[in-house]
Parts: structure tokens; sequence; C-alpha cells
């Protein structure tokens, strides 16, 4: 009984799922997409200019993170990526073609808040002005002074675990990231790279 009870659930939460991308036309999944349980999408905001895609036989287990009205990400063919991954996007995130990402890796395009400190303390007024109004506490963000810069990751690409990149790295071709790297920057096509800064530790052979 209480199998069933909770399968009744699992399939209702798909079903509401399933609903929720065919309302919003912004959001385009392949039919031979697979989206995993884990799979989310979240819209601090009214969805306006937000955009997600994701192409045919990638199986995907991430949250989809859009904290305001703009931001695209884009996932090719036949990637995979894990379950507790979150991409964040204001900018664009650009997943290529066979990338395999695995659980708990963090994708932001943008630095959140800025480098003024001014700026952060007006961010904490909003918050708590939005918040206590009943509106979702990041509302009335100034997200003109917030630094934001595409992410690619090209063909072929793995990351490995609780790995992190942030805003405006390319990740090359065939390059392969070390669980729970840090990428500040961009990554040449068939290497390795690991740690925090992640540096090359191998180069590969194009095959």
């Amino acid at each position: 009984k209480e199998y069933l009870m909770l399968k009744q659930i699992i399939n209702k939460l798909f079903y509401n799922r399933y609903k929720f991308i065919k309302k919003h036309s912004n959001i385009k999944v392949s039919d031979t997409a697979i989206l995993l349980k884990s799979c989310t999408f979240r819209f601090d905001v009214k969805v306006k200019n937000n955009k997600v895609s994701i192409g045919d036989n990638s199986m995907v287990g991430c949250s989809f993170v859009f904290e305001s009205d703009e931001g695209e990400i884009n996932v090719g063919n036949n990637s995979y990526i894990g379950g507790g991954t979150t991409l964040i996007s204001r900018n664009n995130i650009s997943i290529g073609n066979n990338v395999t990402i695995a659980w708990g890796c963090t994708l932001y395009d943008h630095n959140s808040h800025s480098l003024d400190y001014i700026e952060r303390q007006k961010d904490i007024e909003r918050q708590n002005n939005d918040y206590r109004n009943g509106r979702n506490f990041i509302s009335s963000k100034d997200w003109s002074v917030v630094k934001s810069k595409p992410i690619i990751i090209e063909d072929n690409v793995w990351i490995g675990f609780d790995s992190v990149i942030l805003a405006g790295v390319t990740v090359g071709e065939g390059s392969i990231i070390g669980a729970r790297s840090v990428v500040r920057h961009n990554v040449e096509p068939w290497t390795v790279v690991a740690g925090n800064p992640a540096v090359v530790i191998k180069r590969l052979r194009d095959e």
C-alpha cells in the first residue's frame, strides 16, 4: 500500500513537470531526451526571456536556475548531467554534445553580487524589503552592477563531481576536469585539469 502511494506521488510529480514544460514555450526538450527525477526548473521571477533547450538522447538530472528574467541554457545531444548539479544562468550556459557532467557540480555564469561593498549593502536592504513584503527576496535586485559572462562547455568534455565552473570560462573539446576543481580560466582542448584554481596536469592525445 505504501509503495503504491509513493508511486502515485512520483507519477504526479512527473505529470506536473510535464505540464510545466508544455506550458512554457521557451523550454524545448527533445522527445528522445530523458529527464531524471532530480531534474528541476527554477525561475525566481516571472519567466520572460529565459530559455532552455535539451537535445536528442541527453539524460539530465540537474537543476536549471534563473534568478532574473534573462539567461539561456542549452544542452546538446547525447550528453549526461548528474543529479545535484546546478546550472545558474543570467547570461548563457552552452553545453555541447557527448558531454559528461557528474553530480554536485555548479556552473555559474554571473558573479551574483557587485565587487563594490556599497552595492552589496543595497542588495541586503532590497532583499529584506522584498521578503517582508511577501515577494521573492531577489525581486528588486539591481543586476546592472553584476558582472556576467557566458560559459561554454565544448563537445566530449568530462567534468568530475563537485566541480565549479565560473563565469566567462570556455572548457575546450575533449578536456577532463578533475573532481572538486574550481575552474576560473579557459581550459585548453584535450587536457586534464584539476585543483583550486584548476591547472593542467596532463595533456591528452586527440584521437
